[in-house]
C-alpha cells in the first residue's frame, strides 16, 4: 500500500494540487510542512529503537518515517527563529542545526521512492552542467559563454554583431532586508567599457535569438506536457516570458518525437522524475534549449491548459515505488 510523504511548506499552492489529487485516490499521506518543525511538528530519530518519526502536534498523529514509500519533494523551508535571548551567531547555530536534522531525515527515507531525488534535484540546477549536458545529447543551444574576462566577453559579443542577451548563471533573485527584486534575462544594450566592472563576476551571454514563442515542457517521467507561451504578443515578455504582469496566452503542443526522446534521455541523465525545460521557438520552428528546472512551478501550466499533470505525478508516487 502506498503511503506518500509531501515535503513542502504551507505556502505551497503547487503541492496543494498533487494533495488534492492525492485525497480523491484515498491515498494515506502526511504533508510535513518543514519550516512547522519545533512549532507544531516534532520529530524524534531513535537510535536505541531505530524509530525514526514525526509527530504533528496539532492532530496527535505520529508518523513512523520508514513507513512512507514515496515521497513527493517541492519547497521545504528552515523554520524562523524569534527570540531576543538569541544573537545572530546563535541564530544561524540553530538554524543549521534544524537544516542538518533535514537532511537526516531525507537519508532515512533514502529507499522511499521520491519525485525527485533530493541529491540529483540539487546536483541538476546548476545550468553550466545543463548546457554542456543539453548539448552533449543533441539538444540545440544558443551560442553562450560564461567569463569574467574582458577581452573573451568582448570577443564573443562582436562575433554575435553585438546581437546578445545577458542572464543569471543561478536565480535571479536579489533579497534585500527592506525590498527583494528580480534580474530577468535582458538584451545587451551596448558594449561594455568598464574592464573592472566586467571581471568582478562571471557574465552569463548568449546571442539574442528571434523567435516565435517559448516552450515549456513539463516532464513526468516519461511523459511530456508541453505547452507553447505566446510571449511575443507583449513587447514586456519578448526577451523574457516570466517579466510581464498580464497573463500570457497558453496553447497544448505536440512535442516532436526527436525532442521528446531528448528531453527523457534528459531527465534519465539527472536522475529525475520530473523536470521543467525551457525551449526557444526561433523563427524557423527549431526548439532551441535554455535550461531545466529539476523542480519547476507547474501548477499555473495545469491552470491554464488543463493538463492533468497533478495526475501524473500522484501516478508516479502510487505506482512506480512497487
Amino acid at each position: 500500500m502506498t503511503k506518500v510523504l509531501v515535503i513542502s511548506n504551507k505556502s505551497d499552492l503547487t503541492s496543494d494540487f498533487v494533495i488534492k489529487r492525492i485525497k480523491e485516490r484515498k491515498i494515506d499521506f502526511y504533508r510535513f510542512n518543514t519550516e512547522e518543525l519545533t512549532k507544531t511538528c516534532s520529530v524524534s530519530l531513535d537510535f536505541s529503537t531505530d524509530l525514526f518519526s514525526i509527530t504533528d502536534l496539532i492532530t496527535k498523529r505520529k508518523f513512523d518515517l520508514k513507513e512512507f514509500n514515496a515521497v513527493y519533494f517541492r519547497r521545504p523551508e528552515i523554520p524562523s527563529i524569534n527570540s531576543s535571548d538569541l544573537n545572530k551567531g546563535e541564530t544561524i547555530f540553530l538554524k543549521n542545526e534544524i537544516t542538518y536534522t533535514l537532511e537526516g531525515i531525507y537519508k532515512i527515507l533514502r529507499n522511499a521512492y521520491w519525485v525527485s531525488p533530493i541529491y540529483a534535484i540539487r546536483e541538476a540546477e546548476n545550468k553550466i552542467y545543463q548546457l554542456e549536458l543539453a548539448k552533449s545529447i543533441g539538444f540545440k543551444i544558443p551560442n553562450s559563454i560564461i567569463t569574467n574576462s574582458f577581452e573573451d566577453f568582448k570577443c564573443f559579443y562582436e562575433k554575435e554583431k553585438g546581437a546578445c542577451i545577458i542572464k543569471p548563471i543561478k536565480s535571479g533573485l536579489i533579497e534585500n532586508e527592506s525590498k527583494s527584486k528580480v534580474v530577468f534575462t535582458s538584451i545587451l544594450e551596448n558594449e561594455p567599457t568598464s574592464k573592472k566592472q566586467l571581471e568582478i563576476s562571471p557574465n552569463f551571454l548568449q546571442t539574442h535569438i528571434h523567435k516565435k514563442g517559448d516552450i515549456r515542457v513539463t516532464m513526468v517521467g516519461k511523459n511530456a506536457f508541453a505547452t507553447l507561451i505566446h510571449s511575443q504578443e507583449n513587447p514586456q515578455t519578448q526577451i523574457d516570458w516570466r517579466r510581464g504582469e498580464n497573463i500570457l496566452k497558453y496553447t497544448k503542443i505536440e512535442l516532436p518525437t526527436k525532442e521528446l526522446n531528448s528531453c527523457i534521455k534528459l531527465l534519465s541523465i539527472l536522475n529525475l522524475r520530473f523536470g521543467a525545460i525551457d525551449f526557444i521557438l526561433d523563427e524557423d520552428d527549431n526548439f532551441i534549449f535554455l535550461e531545466i528546472n529539476p523542480n519547476g512551478q507547474w501548477a499555473w501550466i495545469e491552470k491554464q491548459t488543463g493538463y492533468e499533470i497533478s495526475d501524473e505525478i500522484v501516478n508516479l508516487l502510487e505506482y512506480e515505488n512497487f
